[in-house]
């Protein structure tokens, strides 16, 4: 039986806070002249400021929040932390219980449109926020590593909601928190899938020359795209004075990420309404300072390595610039590799691009742990 009293959850904003957000952005100063010289490209920029009009001009958090009241959302208290989930039951007498994570800067808005698929496949879904971000604890005063993460999660999914096996599947953040999963809870945990972000073998291996080009690929990644990240880990309280204080700072610090993270062939498919909910989630809950605290805590070396020791799918979304790991470096990290895919359509936010793409994925990952029909 579960140990922890699971609680119902309904999304309410206050008008109050809607009133002070309208304000801020009708008085929102303009970034002009607008400065080119960086990375952001004139389709970037033209993204973001017509998502910002929209924002301040036509998009109704009202009847979003009425939508995603429509899921059933919980919250409970695991190990002192109160966390927010969706628990969405799937059909059929004996579905297969699947943590989805996510990571920065998104949201369960991610996961929306995969849910009803993925409960028809025969899954029973479950996914939480991330400490610090949304409807979470914030967690400021506790030093939350992945691995500490990862000890949640499974707390959650056994403990809480009394599930004896699962699977997991996690993208970015949530992906170095499900090979964490592998790492320290493969008694609880049947198999992973793991995107974006990877667990790497022990230090003291000698890599080989993919993993060699691969490193160098990440560095130069890390130089060119990576001063979001850098800022995030040493500077996170002085940033957070201006996005937690302007809406339009928040919006595209947050949009430019999913506008470059995403696959350019579906990038176009990204709903405006899905990319300022989830904006909007940040917003209301004012956890921008709190989300950015997963960058500044970080694993101790000896929960910073694999092996994982369940089965694992790796699963390269066609994200641009980013470099794919070796399957060399990958079979080290997790001895019991079943499957490696390097996908060429659909990027970091898999999920919210190619929802069609993510639940075959995912299916396809689990299918030997599904009840059959």
């Amino acid at each position: 039986m579960p140990s922890t009293q699971v609680t119902p959850f309904q999304i309410q904003v206050p008008d109050s806070v809607l009133d002070d957000l309208r304000a801020r952005l009708q008085a929102a100063r303009p970034a002009t002249p607008a400065i080119l010289d960086g990375g952001e490209t004139p389709e970037l920029i033209e993204r973001i400021e017509g998502l910002l009009a929209y924002w301040r001009d036509g998009y109704d958090w009202r009847a979003e929040e009425r939508r995603l009241n429509k899921f059933p959302q919980f919250r409970a208290t695991v190990d002192g932390v109160g966390l927010h989930f969706l628990h969405v039951r799937g059909s059929g007498p004996d579905p297969l219980p699947l943590l989805l994570t996510n990571g920065w800067p998104s949201s369960f808005v991610e996961y929306l449109a995969v849910l009803e698929p993925l409960t028809e496949a025969g899954f029973s879904v479950v996914v939480p926020a991330l400490p610090g971000l949304g409807f979470s604890d914030r967690c400021l005063d506790l030093p939350l590593s992945r691995s500490g993460l990862a000890d949640l999660f499974n707390q959650l999914m056994v403990d809480v909601l009394g599930y004896r096996h699962y699977v997991a599947h996690g993208d970015d953040i949530g992906g170095r928190v499900v090979s964490r999963l592998g790492i320290h809870h493969s008694a609880d945990v049947r198999a992973i899938q793991t995107a974006n972000w990877f667990t790497l073998p022990t230090p003291d291996e000698v890599l080989d020359d993919a993993a060699l080009a691969y490193d160098a690929a990440g560095t130069q990644w890390d130089q060119t795209h990576g001063a979001y990240a850098h800022v995030q880990e040493t500077r996170p309280q002085t940033l957070t004075y201006a996005l937690n204080d302007s809406p339009t700072g928040l919006a595209a610090w947050i949009l430019e990420k999913f506008l470059t993270w995403s696959d350019p062939a579906t990038r176009t498919g990204l709903s405006d309404d899905d990319l300022l909910t989830t904006v909007m989630i940040y917003w209301c809950t004012q956890t921008i300072g709190s989300s950015m605290r997963l960058y500044a805590l970080q694993d101790q070396p000896r929960d910073e390595f694999g092996p994982v020791l369940v089965p694992a799918s790796v699963l390269v979304p066609n994200e641009p610039d980013l470099p794919a790991p070796p399957e060399s470096a990958l079979r080290r990290a997790y001895p019991q590799l079943f499957r490696h895919r390097e996908l060429t359509r659909g990027g970091h936010f898999l999920a919210l691009e190619s929802p069609e793409t993510f639940v075959d994925e995912v299916t396809a990952a689990f299918a030997d742990y599904l009840p059959r029909r």
